[in-house]
């Protein structure tokens, strides 16, 4: 006869994992166009990050109804500081820096920013394409977001967090 299997307390309980406050994935492109000296050329690269652990939240309807606006944001992505943010092509660990910090910076493949103005996009879940325009992005996957808001909720611990807007 076999050894009957041992449950934890909790088990015994019917105690469930607990979910996740940040259970979604989204991958962000900064995408910044330069001009090559040699070749006078406008140069494109993407610098793309994969965030594991924030939370995407659809609001469209409400805020449309709220505001009258068709144009309101369509999402609110909610992004923790203690983000688990990786190089979307070599899975390097990357860290947040300020806007003017990350454009200015010579090598920005282990930064990362959030910024309005059209240079910055996120896609709803893993979606690397290096040598991809925002077009052929937005062909691809379904739930393509545009930046137009960011806003820093500092309150401390676990709950500081990144309140982002788009559309």
């Amino acid at each position: 006869m076999p050894a009957p299997v041992r449950k934890s307390r909790s088990r015994r309980l019917g105690a469930v994992d607990k979910p996740s406050m940040f259970p979604h994935t989204v991958t962000l492109y900064n995408i910044q166009t330069e001009t090559d000296p040699a070749t006078l050329q406008d140069v494109t690269t993407s610098y793309i990050t994969i965030l594991r652990g924030v939370f995407l939240d659809a609001t469209k309807a409400v805020n449309v109804r709220q505001s009258g606006l068709e144009g309101a944001d369509a999402v609110a992505l909610y992004i923790p500081f203690s983000v688990d943010a990786v190089d979307g092509v070599t899975g390097k660990a990357k860290r947040y820096v300020w806007p003017l910090e990350f454009w200015r910076a010579e090598d920005k493949r282990e930064l990362w920013t959030l910024s309005t103005g059209g240079n910055t996009f996120f896609v709803k879940g893993e979606a690397v394409e290096p040598d991809r325009d925002v077009q052929f992005i937005e062909m691809m996957y379904d739930h393509v977001y545009d930046i137009t808001s960011i806003d820093e909720k500092d309150v401390g611990g676990s709950m500081a967090h990144w309140e982002v807007g788009g559309n």
